[in-house]
């Protein structure tokens, strides 16, 4: 397995998070029972799309800091790597909030996934954590300056 770290700031209070990322999820189109997003990876010319599976539950809070785990996967199945980890909050400022994804993925194919991964696959896997990443700031902005309601 392969680790992921990746963080960026949000532009909404530490208290109005959890009310804007349980928005952020409850909009997400259901498939099968499952919360689903797309993820776009650009490299070059390229853009990869995919829609994964994405579930993201609370599992515990401190005072300035609340963590979530996160897990996702492609939908219909395919060669494409399974991500499992934590998105943390943390309070940095009255009107600001750091989120922090933390995690490890799993190369698809076995041994040949692997050898791929060692390539170019983790470059991959770290651009799709990325704009997974900054897809959910989007979308907790934009629930937090709708009104969410805590």
């Amino acid at each position: 397995m392969n680790e992921i770290h990746e963080f960026l700031t949000v532009l909404i209070p530490f208290e109005d998070v959890p009310a804007a990322i349980r928005a952020y999820t409850e909009s997400l189109a259901e498939r099968d029972g499952k919360r689903v997003t797309p993820i776009r990876i650009s490299v070059a010319d390229i853009t990869i799309e995919r829609s994964v599976d994405l579930l993201l539950v609370h599992a515990r809070e401190y005072p300035g800091f609340e963590i979530m785990d996160i897990r996702w996967g492609p939908h219909d199945g395919g060669p494409y790597p399974t991500f499992a980890g934590t998105l943390s909050v943390e309070e940095v400022g009255p009107t600001f909030s750091r989120l922090d994804l933390d995690g490890t993925y799993e190369p698809p194919m076995g041994i040949a996934g692997k050898m791929i991964d060692a390539v170019v696959g983790h470059h991959f896997a770290i651009a799709g954590a990325r704009a997974l990443l900054n897809d959910i700031k989007a979308g907790i902005e934009a629930a937090y300056r709708a009104g969410v309601e805590p």
